[in-house]
């Protein structure tokens, strides 16, 4: 097991499960999650909620949730399903936490992936 599972273990990730899912292709899990790290889609759905486009966020929230489903990581995965679920309900009043909570497991899981990678 490579320093990097081990460290994403550490972290909370269902690696476990993902590898399962991967049919135990640890470089194509891996090569995935380096192309989540270095995707935009964080701030896609920060501009679609600063510009209140709420169906818009909904869907880019809504991939986010699959994509960190997917990917196993756990603690980003149930922080953005508490903001999917707010915008499938219409929820607004409190969207900018539930964005910041998100923002915060983003930040969290990024310090630990350059901290083992």
């Amino acid at each position: 097991m490579s320093k990097l599972l081990d460290g994403l273990r550490d972290y909370g990730a269902d690696v476990d499960g993902v590898l399962d899912r991967f049919m135990d292709d640890e470089e194509l899990f891996l090569s995935c999650l380096s192309e989540f790290v270095e995707g935009d889609d964080f701030e896609t759905l920060i501009k679609t909620l600063e510009s209140k486009s709420y169906d818009d966020a909904f869907e880019v929230a809504h991939a986010l949730k699959g994509v960190t489903g997917n990917l196993g990581l756990l603690p980003l995965f149930n922080s953005v399903c508490v903001l999917v679920e707010a915008l499938r309900a219409h929820e607004y009043t409190d969207i900018e936490s539930k964005l910041q909570d998100v923002l915060n497991k983003k930040d969290e899981f990024l310090a630990c992936y350059k901290e083992i990678s």
